[in-house]
Formats: C-alpha cells, sequence, structure tokens
C-alpha cells in the first residue's frame, strides 16, 4: 500500500520538489510559517490526541508522502457520478489550510496546499504535524487550539480518557457552535460511534494479528 500511495504521488511529489526552486515570495513565507508552527508545537499534545486524529482525518498517515491519492481519486469520482462533495485532505493539507488562513474553494488552492503538505513533511515528523494542527485547531465556538482543549479538560492533557479525545478530535469535522442544538448534538455523536467503530475495528485486527504472530512463533 505504502509503495502504491507513493506511486501514484509521483506527479505532486516531482512538482513539489520544482516548486522549492520557483517558489514565490509568499509561497515561501507560507511553508516558512508552517515549519516554525510545526516545531513550536510539535509536542504540545498527548500522543493518543494523535491517535485519535489519524483514526478520524487520515487512517492511511503513515503510509503516504503528506497527500492521498487514493481519497483524491475517491473524492473525484463522488463528484463526478453522486454530484457530492467528499473530503480527501490529509492532515498535513488540513494543518496547511488553518496556518494560511486560505479556504477558498478553487482548484489552484488545493494543489498549492497539497504542494505545501509535501513539503512540510520532507521537513518535519508527521506526528509533529499532527500534534500542531491539534495545538491549533477550531474545534468550535470558544474553543480553539491547546488552549481550548486545556479549558475543556485541564492543564495535564495526559489524564484525558481516549475516547474524550476522540470526541473532541470529532469536533474538527462539526465544530461547537455558539449555541448547540439536538442537530449538532445528533450529528456529533454519530459521528464520535463511527469513530468508536474503527477504533474497536482496529483492536480487533491487532489481536488477531497477534494471535497469528504467537502461533507462528510457536510453531
Amino acid at each position: 500500500m505504502k509503495f502504491l500511495l507513493w506511486l501514484l504521488s509521483t506527479p505532486q511529489i516531482a512538482f513539489s520538489l520544482l516548486a522549492e526552486f520557483i517558489s514565490t515570495k509568499s509561497f515561501s513565507s507560507d511553508l516558512q510559517r508552517c515549519v516554525d508552527i510545526s516545531r513550536q508545537y510539535g509536542e504540545s499534545v498527548p500522543s493518543y490526541f494523535v491517535e485519535a486524529l489519524i483514526i478520524a482525518e487520515d487512517h492511511r498517515s503513515t503510509k503516504h508522502p503528506g497527500i492521498d491519492p487514493i481519497a483524491i481519486f475517491r473524492a473525484i469520482w463522488v463528484r463526478f457520478y453522486r454530484g457530492e462533495i467528499q473530503g480527501a485532505s490529509t492532515i498535513e493539507q488540513q494543518f496547511v489550510r488553518v496556518v494560511t488562513n486560505r479556504y477558498e474553494k478553487t482548484i489552484a488552492r488545493k494543489i498549492r496546499e497539497q504542494i505545501l503538505a509535501l513539503m512540510i513533511v520532507r521537513r518535519i515528523n508527521k506526528r509533529e504535524i499532527a500534534s500542531a494542527y491539534l495545538s491549533i485547531a477550531f474545534y468550535g465556538s470558544s474553543s480553539i487550539g491547546k488552549s481550548g482543549l486545556v479549558a475543556k479538560f485541564g492543564e495535564d492533557l495526559s489524564i484525558v480518557p481516549f475516547e474524550h479525545a476522540l470526541r473532541m478530535v470529532a469536533q474538527l469535522k462539526y465544530p461547537q457552535p455558539l449555541i448547540p442544538s439536538s442537530a449538532w448534538h445528533d450529528k456529533l455523536e454519530s459521528r464520535c460511534m463511527l469513530l468508536l467503530s474503527r477504533v474497536a475495528l482496529n483492536d480487533k485486527k491487532t489481536s488477531y494479528a497477534s494471535e497469528v504472530a504467537e502461533d507462528v512463533r510457536k510453531g
């Protein structure tokens, strides 16, 4: 899978390498801001918050180079055949979007976002980027970044239950409005149940793989 994702990403990777030499002042400035924030907040939140983020937003995070061509192709197919808009952004792309504050719905912005994501991954560890993203992300009304997490859970984020961390990550998709409605609560609850089912499935797969490995070891 990892080889396939990198192979399919070859055109964007090549273009990102070229952009290293011909980038504009604005482009270089955005890249530097992303790198600086990654280094500043790269160890700001506990690792299980990062795990929750990967489960919710980018389950192939450990395999792709900063963009996920499978997700991109899927989103294009869904848009073309169903007329629906489906997200395909990786954690790195979402991080770029927040840092640069660029949300215009254009192909140019998406390509720029992809190129910057590839560049950042060549400079910063992915888990540090994810931690930095969680440290500046918008979770809802009066809840932004690490300060929002601290306001919600207290200074020691390491004692927060994983389920609560997963619920906060779910709010990246459904930010809490100023006056939460029953419809918002229902959407968030549905999202949380979906994410918990993914966790259960991953745990089951891990348990099965461990059993198989143990059987092979015993011979």
